[in-house]
């Protein structure tokens, strides 16, 4: 009956021990993390349901994710939106397009505008990295949320 005793306490011991053990070493690497720029356009009446995803997403695998919003003359419900997340406690940041890079867009025949154009986007990235916004450009997403392609860039 104290065998028995004793190697249930043992058992107990050691998983406690291995617990802690897993998390001394977990404790010690860098949690995976994404930074996602997204480009707020005109009319964005998708940015709610855009901001909400990331963050569930964040929440579901544990993942720091950071939101960049690049204000390309967005409008003023859009901001509304993204501060709301802001205040909510969320890693959400709006940044001005900056003025010495002019948006130019590539037509798509139609008449409408879709996108930036690569270089742009390029440009955009470098200029987020210098002015420290962007840390790493390997975890960094640009999205233009006008172009539907890059839509499929979301991690959902």
């Amino acid at each position: 009956m104290l065998e028995l005793l004793l190697l249930v306490i043992g058992c107990y011991i050691a998983a406690a021990l291995s617990v802690h053990l897993a998390y001394w070493i977990r404790q010690g690497r860098k949690r995976a993390s994404k930074h996602y720029v997204l480009i707020a356009d005109r009319d964005q009446p998708n940015m709610e349901w855009y901001m909400r995803s990331l963050m569930a997403f964040s929440r579901q695998t544990g993942n720091e994710v950071r939101v960049t919003v690049v204000d390309n003359g967005a409008s003023a419900e859009t901001l509304a939106i993204v501060d709301r997340m802001a205040r909510k406690g969320s890693k959400v940041t709006v940044h001005e397009w900056p003025v010495n890079l002019k948006p130019s867009r590539r037509d798509t025949g139609s008449g409408a505008t879709a996108s930036i154009g690569e270089s742009d986007a390029n440009q955009l990235m470098w200029l987020l990295q210098a002015e420290g916004i962007v840390k790493d450009s390997h975890q960094a997403v640009l999205i233009d949320l006008q172009n539907p392609a890059d839509l499929s860039k979301m991690p959902f």
